[in-house]
């Protein structure tokens, strides 16, 4: 699944990210996107990340680096 970080830098699984607002980094576990249109998706809390508790919104990330 590939959606758009705060930036619009394309991340997807195994994309390193940063949570914006609260300075809490890791690695994208899982993206649920399962019938949501790509709009829907960059502006749902949907992302859940590898060593952070909760699920989060594309618009609330930024990606640290390429994978």
């Amino acid at each position: 699944m590939l959606t758009y970080d705060c930036y619009r830098n394309a991340i997807s699984t195994g994309s390193r990210v940063m949570v914006f607002n609260k300075g809490l980094t890791g690695v994208i576990k899982t993206i649920h996107g399962e019938g949501k249109s790509a709009e829907q998706i960059r502006r749902s809390e949907c992302v859940e990340i590898e060593g952070c508790e909760g699920v989060f919104c594309p618009m609330e990330l930024v990606r640290l680096e390429l994978h």
